[in-house]
Formats: C-alpha cells, structure tokens, sequence
C-alpha cells in the first residue's frame, strides 16, 4: 500500500479543459513527472495520483505549476515541505504561497 504522503487524492477536482488537447496535455504532463508513478481514477477519491518517492525540487515545482495552471487546491502539497525545501518552498514571494500555505502554521521540528 502506498504511503499517504505519496498520494495526491482529488487531482481533478475543480479542473476545466477548454479542448481534447487542453485535456490531453494535463494528463500528459503529469504523467511525464519523473517522481509520478500512477495516475488513475478512483471514485469518491477523484483522480489519484500515486508518487514512487517524495517529489524532489523539479518534480515539486512541476505539480506546483500544473496545479496552478489548472486551477487545483494546492493545499495538498504543503505536506512536501521538509528542512531541505523550505527556504524556497515556503517563500511568500513565490506565486503558490498563499495557496499552499493559507491558514496552515509551520510543521514542528
């Protein structure tokens, strides 16, 4: 069974394509993300994707950008954030800040 820190649950949640291949192009780029090792539909639990590791800085800022290209809640990435990524990951200067970060207090060391 795969870790919940590895699952991104409701990855399709909210999403509007404007054309097959606006539809086309979000699953594909997806897919291509060196740490995304599923993609598939679950029911209640949306899209579903399934990590083989802990996204990395590239593969992070990748789901940050498609999330944010297409309208997803991006809350669900604030469970990334480590010792390692922080100083860039949580910068309030970066576009996705507010909407990872809204209303969540820094994790405990």
């Amino acid at each position: 069974m795969t870790e919940p820190i590895l699952t991104l649950d409701q990855m399709d949640t909210g999403v509007k394509f404007y054309h097959e291949a606006d539809e086309r192009a979000y699953f594909e780029w997806l897919q291509r993300i060196p740490c995304v090792e599923s993609v598939r539909g679950e029911g209640q639990r949306g899209l579903v994707v399934k990590l083989k590791r802990r996204p990395g800085e590239d593969d992070l800022r990748q789901l940050l950008a498609l999330a944010h290209r297409y309208g997803l809640d991006m809350c669900k990435f604030a469970k990334f954030e480590t010792a390692a990524n922080s100083h860039w990951f949580r910068d309030p200067k970066m576009y996705w800040h507010d909407s990872v970060f809204r209303a969540r207090a820094r994790p405990a060391k």
